[in-house]
Formats: C-alpha cells, structure tokens, sequence
C-alpha cells in the first residue's frame, strides 16, 4: 500500500516539475541562435583557462 501511495506522490511531483512558467519563443529561425548573449571572459578568466589546459595537455 505503502508502495502505491509514493509511487502516485513521485508521478505528481515528476507531472508539476515537468509544468515551467516561463516564456518559450513560438518562431524559430533556422541557423540563428535564440538565447541570451554570452559574457566576455575577463582576460583573468581567459588566462586560468590556459593554464588549467596546458596542465591536462600534457
């Protein structure tokens, strides 16, 4: 009984979760992309990432 009553809780929580408030675009043009536009890396952030790679490229 125990079983039924959390597998019924798990499919009601799974149903809202799947339930986004949140505006999607209805148009969709080929090749262009949609989203927000990313952030420059600070040339900091550009410099950790060439270390960190350099020390996996080897």
């Amino acid at each position: 009984m125990r079983a039924i009553l959390y597998g019924i809780a798990l499919v009601g929580v799974l149903t809202v979760a799947g339930c986004k408030d949140t505006p999607r675009p209805l148009n969709y043009n080929k090749g262009e992309y949609g989203g927000k536009a990313d952030t420059k890396l600070t040339k900091e952030q550009v410099e950790t990432l060439r270390q960190r790679g350099k020390r996996f490229a080897n």
